[in-house]
């Protein structure tokens, strides 16, 4: 279950209670929770956590003042149920403004409540919840209308049925007041994105934007292959990605909302990652090597995926930053106020780190993609072993460097950070692929606490997300500095072994196409052999 946050709270789910912190200091400020039987935080409003909790398969809503952990109210029956019936509700989340919560309060209606005492404030049957007509065979394979969203302070309905004009309908969420507007004929794509201010609707290849009062702000087409959405607005600039489809790459426009002037455009790479307009900058995920978007300890290869996360920032005159390492390895969860929070796994738990961005001089020789590093720290993959170990492993091992790796971050490196053993006679097949294994230097931290911060968030703890129940890695520690774990991967599951190693601020991976003993014997002697580095490698 994801955390939520805001300007400046972090509310992180565990079990039956959530931990609400203030982001600004890390203080634990409440436990709210209960004994329901599933508890779902849904989001913040007016300082109040509202929660959808389910017990005996009955849904109620429940808000909780953040400060203090205290329930303020609870609703177990609709709020418009009438002369004792119960009339069905909950079937969705309830959507959070800042005036109060909107909640589906009846099949066909919606409730505008108070955040602090559940008062029922207005509530309507719109036209826009009333189903659309049958669907032929030829319609578009689209959601159902109508799709759904917030401003700060309306509820954003687009009732789009196919073969009609698209219409918002925008409710005042402290009373209720509805604005309606025409959008326009659509025939394959429509999608709504909602922002604090704003509203995008993208109609095929148009996007549409619109002020939370309804006022058309922007109407403009994408080029041929591409479509357009709304990522975000920030004092009168609105900002757009534009993803070109065949090509599985975004870029970012910033345009005047007044004027409809593009003031700038700024390449964004894959629209993969992630990205988050608040405060004076944009943070936007890095598609490079090295890092990663999303919880990809459990993707096995190189590693090269598996080195810290890392975001590029960009400020409103569109200067951007080179790519900047995160101090940690795991998931972006978002942006609170000017912080970065980064969630990552560890052996004992999960951790939530809070990183504000900074400023430090231009050094090309020690560049801010390497988190500081000199490049000249960074040794070659395929120097780490030396003769005497593979000599020692039993087989005529050849290393192949792998060119693309001699790249970190977008920064050149003077060594290649892969490199792959094989025997002299090539692949082979059956046992020789179990001589067949790579090494990696995955990050060069900073200092030798940085390091072990990062590989223990970078180790697969916990369950396989993509193999079902609970499938682990079966981490084993020899030494100090060294975890041995199989992941398994593919369609079919299949086992191989991995290690990864730190050896003072160098952390290196090992991993291998299979798991057989003899595999998992080599990976072994491997990472042991790397674990000493730093007592052997020369000063550099």
């Amino acid at each position: 279950m994801p955390a939520l946050i805001d300007d400046s709270l972090l509310v992180i789910p565990h079990g039956r209670k959530v931990s609400v912190v203030d982001t600004r200091d890390g203080r634990l400020l409440s436990q709210p929770g209960g004994s329901a039987d599933e508890f779902t935080p849904v989001g913040l409003s007016g300082g109040v956590l509202f929660a959808v909790e389910q017990r005996n398969r009955r849904n109620s809503l429940t808000a909780y003042d953040t400060a203090t952990g205290r329930k303020l109210w609870q609703r177990t029956k609709s709020p418009l149920a009438r002369d004792g019936a119960d009339r069905d509700w909950l079937r969705v989340a309830p959507i959070l403004t800042d005036p109060g919560p909107v909640v589906d309060a009846a099949p066909g209606w919606v409730a505008g409540l108070a955040p602090r005492t559940g008062a029922v404030r207005w509530s309507e049957e719109p036209t826009a919840l009333t189903v659309c007509p049958p669907p032929r065979s030829d319609d578009p394979q689209v959601p159902r209308s109508p799709a759904g969203g917030a401003t700060a302070d309306r509820l954003v309905l687009l009732r789009h049925c196919p073969r009609e004009t698209a219409e918002l309908h925008l409710f005042d969420a402290a009373d209720g007041r509805l604005v309606r507007k025409k959008v326009g004929r659509w025939l394959e794509n429509i999608r709504l994105q909602t922002r604090r201010e704003t509203i995008g609707v993208t109609l095929d290849d148009q996007l549409l934007v619109y002020s939370a009062s309804g006022r058309e702000l922007l109407r403009r087409t994408a080029d041929r292959g591409s479509e357009l959405f709304l990522s975000g607005e920030h004092r009168g600039v609105l900002y757009l990605s534009e993803r070109r489809i065949s090509e599985g790459v975004s870029t970012l426009h910033a345009v005047r909302a007044d004027t409809g002037k593009t003031l700038w455009t700024r390449p964004e790479g894959s629209y993969g990652g992630f990205r988050d307009v608040s405060g004076d900058v944009v943070v936007s995920g890095s598609d490079a090597e090295g890092a990663y978007s999303g919880d990809q300890r459990w993707a096995p290869g190189d590693a090269r995926l598996q080195g810290p996360g890392a975001s590029s920032l960009t400020d409103l005159d569109g200067r951007r930053t080179s790519r900047v390492p995160w101090p940690v390895s795991g998931t972006f969860v978002g942006v609170s106020g000017q912080l970065l929070v980064v969630r990552s796994d560890e052996k004992d738990g999960t951790r939530y780190t809070a990183l504000r961005p900074g400023h430090r001089a231009v050094d090309a020789e020690r560049p801010a993609a390497l988190g500081g590093v000199a490049r000249k720290d960074w040794p070659d993959a395929c120097g780490l072993l030396g003769d005497r170990l593979l000599a020692q492993l039993g087989r005529d091992f050849v290393d192949v460097p792998v060119k693309s790796s001699r790249k970190v971050l977008g920064t050149a490196l003077p060594h290649p950070s892969v490199c792959r053993f094989a025997t002299a006679s090539g692949s082979g097949s059956g046992s020789d692929d179990d001589d067949i294994f790579s090494v990696t230097v995955r990050w060069v931290a900073p200092d030798a606490k940085a390091a072990r911060t990062y590989a223990a968030n970078a180790l697969p703890w916990g369950c396989s997300p993509g193999l079902g129940g609970c499938v682990t890695a079966e981490i084993d520690r020899p030494r100090g500095g060294v975890a041995l774990y199989t992941y398994r991967t593919g369609l079919e599951a299949k086992a191989v072994a991995h290690a990864t190693v730190v050896s003072g601020r160098h952390v290196f991976g090992v991993s291998s196409g299979t798991d057989t003993p003899r595999a998992r014997e080599l990976i072994r002697r491997v990472a042991l052999h790397l674990s000493r580095y730093n007592e052997t490698a020369p000063p550099s």
